[in-house]
């Protein structure tokens, strides 16, 4: 199963007394060393003296230290190492200071490690399968393999290998195998042909380009052990193969001698440690219950692993009882973080999100055509795909056609005033029989016609389709598909002096003598009898359905005139069916632009995703869900509610009333840090 975390609010805190997996993993989370790698200036003869120049040029490592990092003791001997690159090979020198050199073993691809060595791990890739390990004694004695996979995923190891191409050299300053005096140290000189590391793999010996590699020395202090583990950079516990602990090898096109470089790492550092964390969780949780973590919640992450996140990341987590793989999507970047069961770990592009953005408009007579031109270049610039306009007019239409966007008529649907002389029995009637013929809740334009009149789903249908004709007409754009309210947005109540905890009976349509026929012949029952409409499934059902046919009518004839058909609809399916008996979930439009304006319902921006994701819940990708957002309530919220909208599964936003130029231009560097390309 799937699950999306959108990062900015936490839902779960950990556990009392618990530590976060930042606290529990941290040694196995600091963040490895790195070495930036410069051509050879000059050829090199592989001796293990490392005496030529570019060795005298190029900078050691820092000293190794015990390979379980801070807080283990320095290791007795120094150790360094040194790299330079050509075309051909990969060199890595070594220095490894010691008063009494040994070397015992005389066989290739013998345990070299029983002897004091020096060990080459290489990750071509950095996806943690499919590496190399090279180890020597200080009689040059090779032991070269290839492992498919670390050993705590079950990895393989194929000592058959042997590194083609290898040069490898001894130098020893003191005598070998000779306890009686006292010796300096042994130098290690390899030239690695890159080619032998390349096994399907898409990142050569190439400037730009980054490497994972470790350098271990095991050394035996006293006979019989422990061995002491000696590392360049430290994994956290005596484990050498843990590739992701590994340093990073950056490949510079300079000569080696010229300014030191400072280069970036190939992957967002924040994203990377979270991914390696939860892989060490879910170790952890195999070890323990023969079972994975099964959702991001179940990880009970915290602000310490969320707050370095880029903005609009995401994590998901898809698990098996026996595997799982771990994203991190962060659309600013087009890329997506991913890690598996086995500790494969890898990146991959995405496409960019496309979005179209929407602003709803009147027709403002007194706006010149200059003006106008002005204002939709300006919309089109920063990252608005359309207009729905209320009201038409042929050149105002054109003119935005000719800067690039979509032009949508905006006509109310079931409010229709100018039918008051013509249909006076259409309109809609309450529980108290009156009519917004005559009598319209709350102000005078609410005249709402009913849907179950004969006549009034055809005329609605036959009028938009004729919208849909007009020249310059993208589509169709429905509102006020519904009845009056029967519960006002909060914010209103105080404008009426009505509280509506409950539906009042001069709210609730339709009541009209063709309802009451058409339910009584279906269930045998008259509304007007019900005890409590307001809890009868069937009549809420029964005006449900009624909206629902008269926009299946509509949406039949403009599609069938090849026109797109959206509507304003309100916020969630759910609150939408209980407040003005509109059931869009089960609609067949294109889009659909839900009214989330949150300061009419005393909301925080944190509302918008909620209703965002509730709808898009609910349309399932049948088509797309635009978050409708009324500028004023957000503008001092502007970011965040465009995260609650673009983060819960928007596919666009439509603004009202709004935004201002200034805004329209945070919109539009808004767009460009989320990654989001609009269409």
């Amino acid at each position: 199963m799937a699950v999306k975390l959108f990062l900015f609010f936490s839902l779960f805190s950990l556990p009392s007394g618990a530590q976060s997996i930042f606290q529990k993993y941290d040694r196995f989370l600091t963040e490895p060393r790195s070495y930036v790698c410069y051509r050879v200036d000059g050829k090199l003869k592989i001796d293990g003296k490392l005496d030529e120049v570019s060795w005298q040029k190029a900078k050691s490592t820092a000293p190794f230290v015990d390979i379980s990092g801070e807080g283990f003791p320095t290791p007795k001997y120094e150790t360094t190492a040194k790299m330079l690159w050509d075309d051909e090979y990969l060199y890595v020198g070594a220095i490894l200071q010691e008063d009494d050199i040994k070397a015992r073993l005389t066989q290739r691809d013998t345990i070299i490690y029983y002897d004091n060595d020096f060990e080459v791990f290489i990750d071509p890739d950095w996806d943690g399968h499919n590496y190399f390990e090279i180890e020597t004694n200080a009689r040059g004695v090779i032991f070269d393999l290839m492992l498919d996979k670390p050993y705590r995923s079950g990895g393989n190891f194929m000592v058959q290998w042997d590194c083609p191409g290898l040069k490898l050299a001894i130098h020893r300053e003191g005598t070998l195998n000779k306890s009686k005096d006292k010796d300096k140290y042994w130098s290690v000189e390899m030239a690695i042909p890159h080619k032998a590391l390349t096994m399907n793999f898409n990142n050569p010996l190439k400037a730009g380009n980054c490497w994972r590699i470790n350098f271990s020395r095991v050394q035996w202090l006293k006979a019989g052990g422990p061995e002491e583990n000696w590392v360049w950079t430290p994994t956290g516990k005596v484990d050498m193969h843990m590739p992701d602990r590994w340093g990073y090898l950056f490949f510079a096109d300079e000569a080696v001698g010229a300014p030191e470089r400072t280069v970036a790492l190939p992957y967002n550092t924040a994203v990377y440690k979270l991914l390696w964390a939860m892989f060490y969780a879910q170790q952890e949780r195999y070890a323990k219950e023969k079972n994975y973590l099964r959702t991001e919640k179940d990880f009970f992450l915290t602000d310490a692993e969320l707050k370095g996140l880029p903005q609009g990341a995401q994590i998901s987590v898809e698990a098996t009882r026996n595997t799982y793989q771990i994203a991190i999507t962060v659309p600013g970047e087009n890329k997506r973080y991913v890690i598996n069961n086995e500790g494969r770990f890898w990146t991959e592009k995405i496409a960019p999100r496309k979005v179209k953005n929407w602003v709803w408009t009147r027709i403002n007579k007194n706006k010149s055509e200059a003006d106008y031109r002005q204002w939709f270049a300006l919309l089109k610039e920063c990252g608005i795909s359309g207009v729905m306009f209320e009201g038409y007019d042929e050149n105002l239409y054109r003119m935005c056609k000719e800067a690039g966007l979509e032009a949508h008529f905006w006509k109310w649907t079931m409010n229709r005033a100018e039918l008051l002389n013509v249909h006076p029995d259409w309109f809609a009637v309450n529980r108290k029989g009156e009519s917004t013929h005559d009598k319209p809740a709350y102000v005078d334009y609410y005249r709402f016609l009913c849907p179950n009149h004969e006549g009034v789903a055809q005329y609605l249908a036959d009028d938009y389709v004729k919208i849909a004709h007009l020249p310059y007409v993208d589509g169709v754009h429905l509102d006020y598909v519904r009845f009056p309210d029967v519960v006002l947005p909060v914010s209103l109540w105080k404008n009426y002096g009505i509280e509506q905890t409950s539906e009042h009976p001069e709210y609730d349509y339709c009541y009209c003598e063709v309802c009451r026929a058409k339910f009584k012949a279906q269930t045998g029952r008259d509304p007007l009898e019900l005890k409590y409409p307001m809890e009868d499934q069937s009549w809420i059902n029964f005006r449900l359905d009624a909206i629902t046919r008269v926009v299946d009518r509509i949406t039949e004839a403009v599609k069938a005139d090849g026109k797109a058909i959206s509507a304003a609809v309100f916020p969630g399916p759910s609150m939408a069916k209980k407040m003005v008996r509109q059931d869009w979930g089960n609609w067949t439009l294109d889009a659909y632009f839900p009214m989330i304006y949150n300061g009419f319902y005393y909301e925080g921006p944190e509302w918008i995703g909620r209703s965002v994701q509730e709808s898009v819940k609910t349309v399932d990708g049948r088509a797309k869900v635009y978050a409708g957002l009324m500028f004023p309530d957000i503008k001092n919220d502007f970011e965040k509610a465009l995260d609650e909208a673009f983060d819960n599964g928007a596919s666009g936003v439509s603004f009202f009333d709004g935004p201002s130029d200034e805004y329209l231009h945070k919109f539009r560097a808004y767009l460009d840090k989320k990654g989001l390309k609009t269409e």
